[in-house]
């Protein structure tokens, strides 16, 4: 090995650990953008500020979606986004600059700032984009983007050290300005040492991937207080770190319904510490207010307002009975003591393969000679009412998962979704198995990659 990267290892080692705990994730703004096209020469801007905290690195990239009407070929004028610190515009006082960060940093896709708006401002602008032997030093990066490699820009990277930021206040602006005759629609992406994340919507329908929010379990602990685990079960995708800003009406929420009375928390105080930003992080949240000594039911849903997009949105919500006699996890009481089966999700992956899921709600386990016998209940499964498989419980249960009440067990079909199809599924409907419920076997769902 290396010398240098021996050292290396062993300085990051001797580092004490409150060292390495202060390390903090960039903020993340996301945002939808029309540029419309320039007129006369004079080009469309729009004008992204934000304020660094601590040093680091500005990353900026953009997405275009379409251009309109469509080049008849690559010989166009492109977009154009330049990186500037606060020193570029003209007699920009400090309320003034906390008006423009307060005012751009909504949640809300239509808080633009045109460029009308801080004319006043702007000072020696036509030196960002003109000849000169030496950059303005305000000016830390600029790039022409547009439709090259589907969509995608190369990237602007400015480092931020400590010096340069005690030089420019942390006050740094994403500048977008579009002299085509072209309308141009897409994302910009813009990550920086900051503390405001921004997402809207429409920015998040252009996401190749979702998280996957479900409510694991829900019970009591010795206190008898209500504990909810959740889980973002996606293998590809996190929840967006913009999400622990927003408050209020805006807040993705953790909602309990116990007997009919509501209890609600937010996202950032459920999970202070982002372990759902993560693909496959799970929490555990404990309802300290609200005990329960007597037998009730109890809903508890994850996103309940649909804010967030995601893989499934058929696993944000779980219905139990609490308290004495002993709690029974189920989302359909079954009529007796016998397993039930359902198909509890059909979703896309990552990669847009079919998964399919499915579950024992009842309260009694498969037998485990089922997996072995000629007599297994069978997955049943159909592509725009097209017969496609017959899965054995061997094939889509390998783990005997659903030979335990509340199993689950997840079939991946491996077969990649390229428009958009019906699926159905359904399990036993041959009635193999003697359920406690009959009727629940059978689950459509519309899946668009």
């Amino acid at each position: 090995m290396d010398r240098r990267i021996i050292v290396l290892l062993v300085a990051l080692l001797a580092l004490p650990l409150y060292a390495r705990a202060e390390v903090q994730e960039d903020a993340v703004i996301q945002k939808y953008f029309t540029l419309y096209k320039a007129e006369q020469n004079d080009p469309y801007t729009l004008y992204y500020p934000i304020e660094l905290t601590r040093p680091g690195q500005i990353t900026v990239s953009v997405k275009a979606t379409r251009l309109n009407p469509e080049p008849s070929n690559k010989d166009y004028e492109p977009l154009r986004i330049i990186l500037v610190d606060a020193r570029a515009f003209k007699d920009i006082k400090t309320p003034e600059w906390k008006q423009w960060i307060q005012k751009a940093n909504k949640f809300n896709p239509l808080e633009y700032i045109a460029g009308d708006e801080i004319r006043q401002w702007v000072k020696g602008i036509k030196r960002l984009f003109g000849k000169k032997d030496k950059k303005p030093g305000y000016l830390h990066g600029q790039m022409a983007c547009g439709r090259v490699i589907d969509g995608y820009t190369d990237y602007i990277q400015h480092a931020v050290d400590s010096p340069e930021l005690q030089k420019t206040g942390g006050r740094y602006v994403v500048i977008f300005r579009n002299i085509s005759p072209f309308e141009a629609t897409g994302m910009i992406f813009i990550s920086y040492p900051g503390e405001i994340s921004e997402l809207d919507t429409e920015a998040e329908r252009l996401f190749e991937g979702y998280p996957d929010l479900a409510v694991e379990d829900v019970g009591l602990n010795e206190a008898k207080q209500l504990t909810v685990k959740l889980s973002n079960r996606s293998k590809c995708c996190g929840v967006h770190i913009a999400r622990w800003n927003q408050t209020g009406a805006e807040a993705l929420t953790l909602t309990a319904n116990v007997d009919g009375r509501n209890y609600g928390m937010a996202l950032s105080a459920i999970d202070p510490d982002g372990r759902l930003k993560r693909p496959g992080g799970s929490i555990t949240y404990v309802f300290d207010k609200v005990k329960i000594v007597k037998s009730g039911t109890v809903t508890v849903t994850v996103d309940a307002t649909g804010k967030v997009r995601e893989e499934s949105e058929a696993n944000n919500s779980k219905t139990v009975q609490l308290g004495p006699p002993a709690a029974t996890l189920r989302q359909t009481p079954p009529l007796t003591g016998k397993p039930d089966l359902i198909v509890s999700d059909i979703r896309l992956d990552s990669a847009k393969r079919v998964v399919v899921e499915v579950a024992n709600i009842g309260i009694g386990g498969l037998d485990p000679a089922l997996y072995s016998g000629g007599n297994q209940p069978i997955l049943n499964l159909k592509m725009n009412g097209n017969g496609w498989a017959n899965v054995s419980l061997f094939d889509y249960d390998r783990g005997k998962m659903l030979a335990k009440a509340g199993g689950r067990a997840v079939y991946e079909t491996g077969y990649v979704l390229k428009k958009k199809a019906t699926i159905d599924a359904a399990i036993d409907t041959t009635n193999m198995v003697e359920e406690g419920n009959e009727d629940n076997n059978a689950t459509q769902v519309k899946l668009n990659p």
